[in-house]
């Protein structure tokens, strides 16, 4: 299965799980200047990247499914 995130999605993420990017990347395992250029579009979301954040993520939980899609809305407006 692939799965496409766009940078806001990883900000929604990030916003809905209440880390600050140093916790989150340290959380799913990458640098906090690489969370910050995919945050900020000076790096796409790799499929690699996305399994890393998805081995650490439970996004099977409801609410933080829906916390995500609330915040998913604003995010992509950054």
């Amino acid at each position: 299965m692939v799965v496409n995130l766009t940078k806001g999605d990883v900000i929604a993420i990030r916003l809905a799980s209440d880390m600050n990017q140093q916790q989150f990347a340290k959380h799913i395992g990458v640098s906090q200047s690489f969370l910050s250029d995919i945050e900020n579009g000076r790096r796409r979301v790799s499929p690699y990247f996305v399994w890393k954040l998805t081995r650490k993520i439970d996004a099977s939980d409801p609410a933080l499914q829906e916390r995500i899609r609330r915040l998913s809305v604003v995010a992509d407006f950054r």
